[in-house]
Order: C-alpha cells, then sequence, then structure tokens
C-alpha cells in the first residue's frame, strides 16, 4: 500500500510539536560545517520527522540553515546574505521579489506543488525573503518553530558553534 505523501506532510505539519534531546553540534565534512539534528515528537511519540540545523561556525558573517525534514527537507530557511535565489519562471506572478539575495525561507505551502501522492520533491525551488525582523539566528529559530508548530524550546536550548578557526 502506498502512502499519501501529502496527506502526512499536512498532518505532520498541521500537529502541536516538540524537540527531544540535548543539542550536539557535529563537524560535517572538512569541519567548516556544523550540523544538529532533533527529533520531532508528536503528544510524545516519535515521528519520522527531524530538526536539522547547519551552521558555518567560520564563515565571515552569520550563516546557518533550519531544515523540517520528513526523509528529505520540506521546510527550510537559508540564512545567506550572499548566495543568490531565483525562484521559477512559472512563481513570477505570485511570488516577490523573483530573485534575491537575503535571508529566505521555503515554505510547504508554496513548494507542495512539487510534490506527488508518492514522493517529496528533490528540492523546495520556491522562496521568500525572511521577515525583515528575522535577523539573527535566534530570532529565526524561534520564527521556524512558530510557522512549522513547534513549541518554543528554551532560550538557552540551542546557541550556534564558536569559530573553530582564526581568519
Amino acid at each position: 500500500m502506498v502512502r499519501n505523501i501529502r496527506a502526512l506532510v499536512s498532518n505532520l505539519l498541521a500537529a502541536d510539536k516538540t524537540l527531544e534531546g540535548t543539542p550536539d553540534w557535529r563537524a560535517i565534512g572538512n569541519g567548516d560545517e556544523m550540523r544538529l539534528l532533533f527529533p520531532v515528537f508528536i503528544d510524545g511519540q516519535s515521528t519520522q520527522a527531524t530538526v536539522e540545523v547547519d551552521a558555518y561556525p567560520n564563515a565571515p558573517v552569520e550563516r546557518f540553515r533550519i531544515m523540517l525534514n520528513l526523509d528529505k527537507c520540506i521546510w527550510r530557511i537559508d540564512f545567506n546574505e550572499y548566495e543568490q535565489h531565483i525562484n521559477p519562471l512559472d512563481t513570477w506572478s505570485e511570488i516577490t521579489p523573483k530573485s534575491f539575495r537575503e535571508p529566505h525561507y521555503h515554505s510547504w505551502s508554496d513548494n507542495e506543488r512539487y510534490c506527488t501522492s508518492s514522493a517529496l520533491p528533490k528540492k523546495l525551488l520556491i522562496a521568500r525573503p525572511l521577515p525583515e525582523r528575522v535577523r539573527q539566528f535566534q530570532a529565526a529559530f524561534r520564527w521556524f518553530c512558530g510557522e512549522v508548530k513547534i513549541a518554543q524550546p528554551p532560550s538557552h536550548m540551542l546557541i550556534l558553534p564558536q569559530r573553530t578557526k582564526l581568519l
């Protein structure tokens, strides 16, 4: 029996969720990227979902990603002021701006169109700029949790890792 992936994602996003576990940053690749994974729970029960935070502590400016994953990414914040994002041509009448270089987010509601009943999209192609008030990690993490209905964790629970190399 094939599961309806859209219904699974919709149910996950509609439910009140919590994060469990203790923050444990792990170096990825050559150590310039650090990753943190939290399992997502609904009513005390583990789900297949995780929240992943990727940080780049040696970047010249604050840079990170926050993702809600269910096998693949279904909701993401890209906090990078230098990476250009260009939305697909078929969205230009409904999503503005069309192209930008600022922190942005890829919501499920904007990208659900790329999902089939049996497969998540390979990429979240459509993005929107983050609200102006969301310009630091703590604000971005709290905003993300609010958008995907995750209970706000304690403010000290998650802090970006410190620089690991001299400039």
